[in-house]
């Protein structure tokens, strides 16, 4: 069931974002590409908020569109073949933080819940450059 939870959650995201150049985070193989727009589909519990944030940060993206297991969850990530058995749970307040504290501010966020009562978390970040590496 969460799979096709996160395969909406998804959908929604390139359907958003669909006039930028978007590049998916594979914790399989975390690598930067420059991007306006970046994904990171349940990888942050894998690779870690700080892995995460500074490949979010080598991308340039100005948009970092992160989906989370939401930690109040009864069951841990389903594996299936798709996620290793180990990861990070992450908050959201951690993740708003985190990403806060490196000039990347929450503009959108969704909370959604499939059958069974699992949930994830959808967060939206966008860069803000600080006021001195403005362009001018």
């Amino acid at each position: 069931m969460i799979c096709a939870l996160l395969d909406a959650v998804h959908k929604q995201q390139l359907e958003q974002y669909e006039r930028q150049d978007i590049y998916e985070l594979d914790y399989h193989n975390p690598t930067a590409k420059d991007s306006e727009v970046l994904l990171v589909n349940l990888a942050a519990e894998y690779l870690g908020l700080q892995k995460t944030i500074d490949l979010a940060l080598k991308c340039h993206a100005k948009v970092v569109s992160l989906i989370l297991w939401d930690p109040e969850n009864l069951t841990s990530i389903p594996t299936g073949g798709h996620w290793p058995k180990s990861y990070r749970t992450i908050s959201l307040e951690q993740a708003v933080i985190e990403f806060q504290a490196r000039n990347m501010d929450l503009f959108y966020m969704r909370n959604p819940q499939d059958e069974d009562g699992n949930r994830l978390i959808r967060l939206d970040f966008r860069y803000m450059p600080e006021c001195g590496q403005m362009a001018g």
